[in-house]
């Protein structure tokens, strides 16, 4: 009898091999994968009561701002925001005060547009959950006569709140120390 001599050519084994290695990588990433579990509806039990959800998320906060001139003011603000703030020993004919809902204040400006008119920038970070209060003495951000224009900013410069006081300024003015 005769040997037989078997032969294969490369070259038709180079499809499978592609083929192979296709499939060994599609089995690693498919077992890296996580899926996910199902999880079983609950039935309700006894007195419980059984609900479908209907919608959820979260809910974005815009920052809130309030000044305090007074310490009635300072009171109020600690009471409708239902924060506790410390025994700071607030001095409203010497400072005022800044609170801030959602965000923390970074950096106050003030800048002058003219005798009776001032602008006071302040840049925040807007933070879910959270309040920062500030004290800033009374002279550097509120004039004798005239408006004060009170411009929240975020990082990017975006308004998000605007708002003017005047009456207050005046009210004020009468207990400022004169220079």
């Amino acid at each position: 009898m005769g040997k037989k001599l078997f032969v294969v050519e490369a070259r038709r084994l180079l499809p499978l091999l592609f083929l192979l290695v296709l499939l060994v990588s599609l089995s690693v990433y498919d077992s890296f994968r996580a899926s996910p579990t199902v999880v079983p509806q609950e039935v309700a039990k006894g007195n419980e009561v059984s609900f479908t959800t209907a919608d959820k998320g979260e809910r974005k906060e815009r920052p809130t701002f309030r000044l305090a001139v007074d310490q009635q003011g300072w009171m109020e603000v600690a009471e409708a925001w239902s924060v506790n703030l410390p025994q700071y020993p607030f001095q409203p004919q010497h400072e005022i005060a800044l609170f801030a809902l959602h965000a923390e204040v970074q950096k106050i400006q003030s800048v002058s547009k003219g005798e009776a008119e001032l602008e006071v920038k302040v840049q925040v970070g807007p933070k879910k959950d959270f309040f920062h209060a500030v004290t800033m003495p009374i002279a550097d951000v509120m004039l004798e006569a005239g408006e004060t224009t009170w411009t929240f900013v975020d990082k990017k410069g975006t308004i998000l709140e605007q708002f003017t006081v005047g009456e207050v300024a005046e009210t004020i003015a009468d207990e400022t120390p004169q220079k």
